[in-house]
């Protein structure tokens, strides 16, 4: 039994005339009568009483035909909703981010994508750098908002969204505060807190790389996992630290943004997905953010 037997015996129940329903379904009369025929051996009992003057269900065929409707609605809708997902307008996104350099760009994503697939479910998942890799490798981030990646990830794609420029930060109290700008060899004998290498291991190795061409190893004191926490311990006056400049948008008060000079390499902001898996509400995003790449960069200088 086939779909197309559930819709030729609906055609000539709604109608009770094989004629009609011939002409209906476009087929040739006999054709129609024949696939009747067939299926009502193939279920073992009559659905239809017909003469030549009259066409009537039985008992069974009444039965038959409401679940039949049912399953032809059921089929359509698969269909439709087989569709509209293979558009990217139902599914589920996960995005995995981290706060700082996505505070100001990110809300506006997500109301932009979500006016354009109000049926697509949203998850949001603030995590690490790091956390972030190990979400991948479960499969349970489609998108995320990271660092450059580590060697070793041949799997992921990755595309940069904009690069920051790194800042020194210090406790407001600071003797080089209010300095319009530093030179970062004049950090060397300060102790630092910096982000712990774990937690983001291509910003910290980028911040280490820069002191020592400035002359100097850093001596990292503190090595929090929270960049909202470096920023306390920096204003609690425990060390200074380096930092992408979207840092700041955690923290404005009892600490100080000063830029270096001359100026670091700036750290990308890249977004990260699983390149051979099949999702298309992430490439639905990813058409979004390429769309609004210059904006994005505008709205993050």
């Amino acid at each position: 039994m086939e779909l197309r037997h559930l819709r030729y015996f609906v055609a000539v129940a709604s109608e009770l005339n094989f004629s009609k329903a011939a002409e209906k379904l476009l087929v040739a009369q006999p054709a129609l009568s024949t696939q009747i025929s067939d299926l009502e051996r193939h279920i073992g009992t009559p659905l239809l009483f017909r003469n030549t003057r009259s066409v009537q269900l039985t008992a069974a065929g009444k039965v038959f035909l409401a679940d039949a409707q049912s399953i032809l609605a059921a089929a359509e809708s698969a269909k439709d909703r087989a569709l509209r997902t293979s558009r990217g307008e139902e599914g589920e996104l996960s995005i995995g981010f981290f706060a700082a350099p996505t505070m100001h760009m990110l809300p506006e994503l997500i109301r932009c994508y979500r006016a354009q697939y109000p049926n697509v479910t949203i998850r949001m998942h603030e995590l690490t750098p790091n956390r972030q890799l190990e979400a991948f490798a479960r499969e349970e981030i489609d998108i995320g908002f990271t660092r450059p990646l580590p060697p070793g990830h041949p799997d992921l794609a990755v595309q940069v969204l904009f690069r920051e420029k790194v800042l020194a930060v210090m406790a407001e109290t600071h003797p080089l505060a209010s300095r319009q700008r530093i030179k970062l060899s004049e950090l060397a004998r300060e102790p630092f807190v910096l982000l712990d290498r774990m937690v983001a291991v291509g910003m910290y190795d980028h911040i280490i790389t820069a002191c020592r061409t400035a002359g100097f190893s850093p001596s990292v004191v503190h090595s929090p996992d929270l960049m909202a926490t470096v920023l306390t311990m920096v204003a609690a006056e425990l060390g200074v630290s380096i930092v992408p400049e979207g840092v700041r948008n955690l923290r404005s008060r009892q600490v100080a943004f000063v830029p270096i000079s001359p100026a670091l390499d700036p750290i990308p902001l890249v977004l990260c997905w699983r390149a051979k898996a099949d999702s298309p509400p992430r490439d639905a995003f990813l058409r979004l953010v390429r769309e609004r790449a210059s904006a994005i960069q505008d709205e993050v200088r």
